[in-house]
């Protein structure tokens, strides 16, 4: 006989159900949120656990490989597709969705996530990182501008570098401004510090890897672009063709048809939102800083005189997205046009 396993995992105890191949539950009750704890409640002598589910969360990588490691078949399970499944269910509560886990993977009606490689995990930390620093510099310099124009000085378009002379122009002769305005710059100047350290690092890890060396051959791909890229996809092979790419970004509008309704939206913005903003800002500069001919942003201006510019970035980052796992694919680097004139013929 064959069991199968529902895992609702939490920070500190997971609620852990047990079934057969009839549906009937064998044992639950929980155990500690780590891989060994789990292992030890289902596994039984005698008893074949065929698979094991858990729904994605901050700790599905780490047990998925520890489980895994164990001798287990495991499938992190996409929160949207459980959320879905479980959304008749009247009364939620971890014993509960355990056992709806455990029909879930029974029955197969779930779709598995792809559990990425410990580098790609790695890497995916340093880039998290990066972008929480530049948020908060970001909300730094936010914060002045802010307060100063509370007085009427107003910080305009500033370098990174002129920022901090410029700030304290502004604010000398006000008490309160000048110690406010030093003790900002302070925390700035070391959250810049570590972002330099991060980058340097990022740089590093680009340079020794050949596929992203690849795909930064295409216009307005920098090494941030292809290393948060590359990091989503992981694995080029889970998508049988370069154009699936786009809809699992959330890149593709959405649709809703109802007999004589038919109605299409915004995109989706399904998938990686780190991999959707990364694209969109490397179409930006596609359309508007590179010089260099191509057909794809000759494609991409047409949309722009048809639909607008905003329009214009989406669909380039659409088809960017295609373009770099076609890349990829191929081991080849980016197509470009001999001149202007072989672009339009």
């Amino acid at each position: 006989m064959q069991f199968f396993v529902g895992v609702d995992v939490s920070l500190e105890s997971s609620s852990i159900c047990v079934i057969d191949e009839r549906g009937v539950v064998i044992k639950e009750g929980t155990a500690a949120s780590e891989p060994e704890a789990i292992g030890r409640f289902i596994r039984h002598q005698g008893r074949k656990v065929e698979h094991v589910g858990l729904e994605t969360g901050s700790l599905s990588q780490w047990l998925h490989a520890g489980l895994v490691r164990q001798g287990f078949k495991v499938s992190v399970m996409e929160a949207r597709h459980v959320h879905a499944a479980f959304g008749a269910m009247r009364v939620k509560t971890d014993r509960n969705d355990a056992r709806g886990l455990a029909q879930l993977i029974r029955l197969g009606w779930f779709k598995s996530v792809h559990v990425k490689a410990p580098s790609a995990q790695e890497t995916r930390a340093l880039l998290n990182a990066r972008q929480f620093l530049v948020d908060k510099v970001t909300g730094i310099e936010n914060s002045m501008r802010a307060n100063l124009r509370n007085f009427g000085l107003k910080m305009g378009v500033v370098s990174r570098k002129t920022w901090p002379t410029r700030a304290r122009d502004l604010a000398s002769g006000i008490p309160a401004l000048e110690m406010l305005v030093e003790a900002l710059l302070k925390v700035r100047d070391v959250l810049l510090q570590e972002l330099r350290t991060l980058d340097r690092k990022l740089l590093e890890t680009a340079r020794a890897d050949p596929i992203v060396q690849t795909l930064m051959t295409a216009p307005g791909v920098g090494a941030i672009v292809a290393l948060t890229y590359r990091n989503a996809i992981d694995d080029p092979n889970r998508f049988k063709r370069s154009k699936d790419v786009g809809p699992w970004l959330g890149l593709t509008p959405t649709r809703y048809q109802s007999g004589q309704i038919d109605r299409r939206g915004h995109v989706t913005k399904a998938g990686d939102g780190s991999v959707r903003t990364a694209l969109y800002e490397a179409a930006t500069t596609l359309l508007g800083r590179v010089v260099r001919w191509s057909a794809l942003k000759n494609w991409g201006l047409r949309v722009a005189r048809r639909s607008g510019m905003k329009k214009a970035r989406v669909a380039v980052a659409r088809k960017l997205a295609v373009i770099l796992h076609s890349m990829w694919r191929t081991q080849s680097p980016f197509a470009w046009a001999a001149d202007k004139e072989e672009v339009f013929a």
